[in-house]
């Protein structure tokens, strides 16, 4: 008899529950450990790079495989395993500071991440059956904010008494809640492909797919008028953010510092910063959200230029400050403003496609983002060995105005799409 009868547990309550526990480790290990690889690890601006770019390749290479993984054998084992695998990498990455251990476990922790993106979204699909998910993943988004914002100000306190601690402790509680998702998480409504020609289904499936995606993406200029600009924007933005992220810590860090208050760790500052940036971010994204349903999606580009813009004078004025508190402003200028590029994107070119080349369009975006960072990351990483962080810094500066230009641009090309038919309102029926 079963420790736990699963076919009690609520999916909907579970994948909540999941995604508000993911975002608590994730912040939890990751908020402060900049500290941790800088003042223990030694690393220079390359090797923070290098640890970013193996994140990056990895997790593309294994996105495709553990795709098909979890619709030849389970989402729910993609979901799990994705959990175990990646509570080694966190675990590993605490047991030392060495560079060499911190970039294999990047390895870990991209297989982890890939077999858990989309199982989770796909296995909450299936056993809630609800025709509508958009509400439940904007509650799991929401809910993971308050998650994130909990997480860092553990890491905070955890990084004041050893900085290696918040990695350590939420690889522990990740291996926990592994065992925990082995008992309790259902499984009702996936069905595999039937036959011993399972895999032979499963790759003609996706060799047709592939197909269309191929004449989709030919057709996709023609459908969506300023396309290629906006791929060119997302390339520079990469080309910038992982720069940005590797090394602005570290730039706080070493070249800023920290004012000498008493019983304030650099780990709990960049505890206080990480739940400032979260608060913010929330509320910059709700004003987005009530301009976008106000406007329509005619206000999005200029939104998007806006906000660019912003990031631009941010990422100078970081760059350029020599006291600690002018350097905050700009830095949580600068992150504030990002969290809105991704749905913003996306909302403007789903209006602007047909159903069958969306797909194809967010995937180019994606793809345009990670081949930038792989790029971009060890080569502002270089510039900032060979000379200093602030030269790294303002080098990635420099790819943000081509995105502003391409904005400048997509919004002379590309017109207002029709109005498409008014949603129906599910809830009322």
């Amino acid at each position: 008899m079963p420790l736990v009868d699963r076919s009690r547990v609520n999916p909907y309550r579970l994948y909540l529950a999941m995604r508000v526990g993911l975002s608590f480790l994730v912040s939890m290990a990751f908020t402060t450990s900049i500290v941790y690889r800088v003042e223990e690890g030694g690393m220079n601006p390359f090797e923070l790079m290098m640890i970013g770019t193996v994140l990056e390749v990895t997790y593309l290479v294994f996105q495709l495989p553990t795709g098909f993984l979890a619709d030849l054998v389970s989402r729910r084992a993609c979901v799990v395993a994705g959990f175990g695998v990646y509570a080694g990498g966190l675990a590993w990455q605490g047991f030392s500071a060495d560079f060499w251990i911190h970039l294999a476990a990047q390895v870990l922790l991209a297989l982890g991440a890939a077999l858990m993106s989309g199982a989770q979204e796909s296995w909450v699909a299936d056993e809630t059956q609800q025709a509508e998910m958009t509400p439940v993943y904007l509650r799991a988004t929401q809910l993971g904010f308050i998650g994130g914002i909990t997480g860092s100000l553990l890491s905070g306190a955890l990084g004041s008494i050893a900085l290696s601690l918040p990695m350590l402790v939420s690889g522990a509680l990740m291996a926990i809640g592994t065992a925990a998702l082995v008992l309790v998480m259902p499984e009702r409504h996936f069905r595999r492909p039937a036959g011993d020609g399972r895999m032979r289904t499963i790759l003609r499936q996706a060799r047709a797919e592939a197909g269309e995606q191929i004449r989709a993406s030919r057709r996709a200029p023609r459908l969506v008028p300023g396309l290629f600009l906006l791929l060119g924007m997302t390339f520079a933005f990469g080309l910038w953010s992982e720069s940005y992220d590797r090394l602005s810590g570290a730039f706080l860090l070493e070249d800023i510092g920290f004012p000498a208050l008493p019983d304030l760790e650099p780990a709990m500052w960049f505890s206080l910063i990480s739940v400032a940036v979260s608060l913010g971010g929330i509320g910059v994204t709700e004003w987005a959200t009530r301009r976008t349903a106000r406007l329509g999606s005619g206000a999005i580009i200029g939104m998007l230029v806006l906000f660019t813009a912003v990031t631009l004078a941010g990422v100078i004025g970081f760059s350029l400050a020599r006291g600690f508190w002018v350097a905050l402003v700009f830095l949580l200028l600068v992150s504030v403003a990002r969290p809105l590029y991704e749905p913003l994107v996306n909302g403007w070119l789903v209006v602007r496609v047909e159903p069958k080349v969306r797909a194809t369009a967010l995937s180019a975006r994606d793809m345009f983002d990670s081949g930038g960072q792989i790029i971009g990351g060890p080569a502002i990483g270089a510039i900032g060995t060979a000379f200093t962080l602030r030269a790294a810094l303002l080098t990635g500066a420099a790819v943000l105005v081509p995105a502003t230009l391409c904005l400048i641009g997509m919004g002379r090309k590309a017109g207002t799409p029709e109005p498409e038919p008014e949603p129906v309102d599910v809830q009322a029926e």
